[in-house]
């Protein structure tokens, strides 16, 4: 019996032992660190972040099957620089960009929508920091077309000219309001 339960409370801590957390890595290396919460997967992670998946994974030296406990701290990128040298700009100012940006039979329209997604606010960024700007444009799912418009980081879309011209462009290539349905 006595030998039974030292092998059960082997394989318990053997176990236990397997179960593999992220690689802790040094307060010098790591620029940020973030505590893992309930529900959290590196792919959650990184969007809280605002980063891809591959860069926390590799800045954790973890893969995707690598298990996140809770209370973990996970390494980050350093938090991006957003809005802090992005000119004010009145209300009056941003609708007449909107104006200069979309065709005279769409501007009211355009209006409406920069100010049901932003309120107007240039410099706005969606909570869980996807959506950019007066009209919300979600960077990383337009990123391989934004550079036609001059867009080459998500933080260009906090200029309200840039975010305006891109989300004209967006409509014409969705043949639509669909992206803001």
């Amino acid at each position: 019996m006595v030998v039974r339960n030292r092998f059960i409370l082997l394989w318990a801590a053997a176990l236990i032992c397997s179960v593999v957390s992220p690689q802790r890595v040094g307060a010098a290396s790591c620029p940020r660190t973030y505590i893992a919460k309930r529900g959290d997967s590196w792919w959650s992670i990184a969007q809280k972040s605002n980063t891809t998946l591959n860069r926390v994974l590799k800045l954790n030296g973890a893969k995707t099957t690598t298990r996140i406990l809770i209370g973990d701290e996970v390494c980050v990128p350093a938090e991006v620089q957003t809005a802090t040298n992005i000119p004010h700009y009145t209300e009056a100012e941003v609708i007449q960009i909107i104006r200069d940006a979309w065709p005279d039979e769409l501007e009211e329209h355009a209006i409406f929508i920069a100010h049901r997604e932003s309120k107007y606010r240039s410099g706005a960024i969606s909570s869980n920091k996807c959506c950019y700007g007066l009209f919300q444009i979600y960077y990383r799912w337009h990123k391989s077309w934004l550079p036609e418009v001059g867009v080459t980081s998500a933080n260009q879309l906090l200029d309200p000219r840039l975010n305006a011209a891109a989300a004209y462009r967006m409509y014409q290539r969705n043949n639509g309001w669909g992206p803001w349905k």
